[in-house]
């Protein structure tokens, strides 16, 4: 018996040891990102003050007020991200890979298989209608203007105006991961899956289109608006994990708008959307959450916005981080 007991106290000091080294690493590396903004920022504030003194008043006076120091250290993840998104294409050429990289087209469909034993995505299809298309429509459409409406929700509202930079730095950052993972392990999407035919020696002879499901409403509406939105997209195989999700999510764990369950039941709905429009699996919906949450956990270690969110929070709200995945 003592043997067992002594084997056990084993093992916990060792996952608090891997612990310990997770978060002195964590930490090492944020203060590393926030020193070198902040070397940078000293340099470039001055010239700013400066540029403001030959400004009215009024403008001086509310100029003088933007920490542009913590402003420039909270995009620089959404800096980082609009990096590698909008230079897909051309970092893979540098590194010497393929412009449309070769999707992996075993493991979500596996790791659906072993969750859920079914693909939720084709019994959600069967129920294919116009009114489901244009319900799937709106958190599709509203996915684009989110990161901008919270924002200026924040803005508006004073009482949560405080956490509008923590908000930036954990969106950047979530956006940043998500598409790194999708850049070093593309991902076929469902539509891409259902619809791909290949030749006997392997090459794509032709699959559908990225707007999947939405080419239904494209033909209701008369207008290829999915088909423009998604053709342009650089990322063609970036499956996993869902951005769509993502967003929503974001949003859950920093600060919602309306309320915490407003801010779940619009995760539920564009994760049921990107299943029904056959854009994603299950698995990509639970990797983004998982994604989102996991960052959130690393911000409230250390970020250099985490105090604002948790004094707001103690003092005006009711409902704490530790109950967001009640419903």
């Amino acid at each position: 018996m003592e043997k067992i007991l002594s084997k056990l106290e084993d093992k916990q000091r060792e996952l608090h040891g891997k612990k310990g080294r997770i978060i002195v690493s964590w930490n090492r590396f944020a203060r590393s990102v926030r020193e070198a903004v902040e070397f940078y920022t000293e340099a470039k504030q001055a010239e700013l003050y400066a540029w403001a003194q030959s400004l009215p008043d009024q403008a001086r006076r509310t100029v003088s007020k933007v920490p542009f120091r913590s402003l420039f250290l909270a995009i620089t993840p959404y800096l980082m991200y609009l990096l590698l998104f909008s230079n897909y294409k051309v970092i893979r050429k540098l590194l010497g890979l393929t412009l449309v990289p070769k999707p992996n087209m075993h493991f979500c469909p596996s790791l659906e298989l072993l969750i859920f034993r079914c693909f939720p995505h084709q019994i959600l299809a069967k129920f294919a209608n116009p009114v489901f298309d244009f319900l799937a429509a709106i958190p599709y459409l509203i996915h684009f203007p989110l990161p901008v409406l919270m924002i200026l929700h924040k803005l508006v509202d004073k009482r949560r105006r405080s956490t509008l930079l923590f908000y930036v730095w954990i969106a950047g950052w979530c956006n940043f991961l998500g598409v790194f993972i999708q850049f070093v392990f593309p991902t076929a999407p469902p539509w891409y899956m259902d619809s791909v035919v290949f030749s006997p020696q392997g090459s794509e002879l032709k699959a559908g289109y990225n707007e999947a499901g939405f080419h239904r409403l494209d033909a209701i509406l008369g207008f290829p608006l999915f088909h423009k939105l998604y053709s342009a997209s650089p990322v063609k195989f970036g499956a996993f994990p869902s951005l769509h999700v993502a967003w929503p999510t974001i949003v859950l764990v920093s600060d919602p708008w309306v309320s915490e369950r407003f801010a779940k039941l619009h995760v539920l709905w564009i994760t049921w959307a990107a299943l029904y429009s056959n854009h994603h699996y299950g698995v990509d919906a639970i990797g983004a959450i998982i994604m989102v949450f996991t960052v959130r956990f690393f911000a409230g270690l250390w970020s250099p916005f985490c105090h604002h969110l948790t004094s707001l929070t103690s003092s005006s709200r009711n409902n704490s981080y530790s109950n967001l995945l009640q419903v």
